[in-house]
């Protein structure tokens, strides 16, 4: 089994410990946290050894694999690409409870929390977070450093750029794209293409930017 690196000790951090456990991928977990006040944090037992400037040492004692835990997009990105040029290897967890097609891709250092379900040909992106529940239908298409929220339902053929953000019980039609960096608030039923950088909300969902705009 690996030694596991979990960089972020926060709720989210918990969460992806359990699943680590549950999988069974790793008997020897720490954390790491940039935030100093959580350097005595602990959880079942696995504590928070320092900040990102621990990493190398960590490398150095076989801590070979890492796992980001941070829901927010781009702070996720920046850790997973530091480690990555580290030359640590993204774990990717699965949550027993998951139903995962064997045709599904699932890229490194994604999460998958349990009862999420990722129907046949669907590939989804490196350091992604499909939260609980989360359903992923067929032939969707998932880009890198995506977040989907706990009950998100994609129908099929769905595809998401990277870096996009898909709140609580969000609803994507099938056959919708959705930009990247785009922003999905929670609820919301997503009919039509939305833009690079948008954010989206209600039912169905509607640009708050030239929502803005119109009223401005």
């Amino acid at each position: 089994m690996n030694k596991l690196v979990i960089w972020g000790a926060s709720g989210h951090g918990k969460v992806v410990l359990d699943i680590a456990r549950a999988q069974c991928v790793s008997s020897d977990v720490v954390f790491i946290d940039d935030d100093s006040q959580k350097l005595f944090w602990e959880y079942q037992g696995c504590h928070v050894v320092g900040r990102r400037t621990e990493l190398a040492i960590l490398r150095a004692t076989g801590y070979a694999h890492f796992i980001v835990a941070i829901g927010c997009n781009a702070a996720r990105a920046a850790c997973f690409l530091a480690a990555c040029k580290m030359e640590i290897e993204p774990q990717t967890l699965i949550h027993p409870t998951a139903a995962v097609s064997p045709s599904a891709s699932i890229g490194p250092g994604t999460v998958i929390m349990a009862n999420a379900v990722i129907n046949p040909d669907s590939v989804i992106g490196a350091n992604c977070i499909i939260n609980s529940g989360a359903i992923v239908e067929h032939d969707c298409r998932i880009a890198n450093h995506v977040h989907l929220s706990p009950g998100v339902a994609l129908g099929g053929g769905v595809r998401i750029g990277a870096y996009s953000h898909i709140g609580l019980h969000a609803t994507v039609l099938p056959g919708v794209e959705i930009g990247e960096r785009v922003i999905v608030g929670a609820g919301a039923v997503v009919l039509e293409y939305v833009a690079p950088d948008d954010k989206v909300v209600g039912v169905p969902a509607r640009s708050l930017q030239r929502l803005y705009s119109a009223t401005g």
